[in-house]
């Protein structure tokens, strides 16, 4: 009898651990949509660069939003610095080997960046 209830209580909690994780990927889908890849794929210190703009921030993430921050200390929501007028800018996210002075960067530092092997590209569109 022990062991059936053991059981029981295993199989429930799985079951609902499983609807939770379908949730909190819905609640991903639901907000960030196309965007996704880059909450996924993207850590806490990358960088991420709009390369229409021009505008480069520094992605920080919790458990289910990715903000980035930008060199004038705004911070945004991802969706913000992607869609410009409700259009999808073209973008590209970068994890550096060493640490970067933030402050400094500019797109055509970053891009020396990327040449030199000094950063890596995650993702991009």
């Amino acid at each position: 009898m022990k062991k059936i209830i053991i059981s029981i209580l295993i199989t429930v909690v799985v079951f609902f651990g499983f609807i939770g994780w379908g949730l909190y990927l819905m609640e991903i889908e639901d907000h960030y949509g196309d965007l996704q890849e880059i909450y996924f794929e993207s850590q806490s210190g990358d960088l991420i660069i709009n390369n229409e703009t021009k505008k480069i921030g520094i992605i920080t993430k919790n458990w289910k939003r990715a903000d980035v921050i930008t060199q004038q200390k705004d911070t945004l929501d991802l969706h913000d610095l992607i869609y410009i007028n409700g259009k999808e800018n073209k973008y590209e996210v970068f994890r550096p080997k060493t640490e970067l002075n933030f402050q400094e960067l500019d797109y055509e530092k970053l891009i020396n960046f990327k040449q030199k092997g000094t950063i890596k590209s995650i993702v991009k569109n």
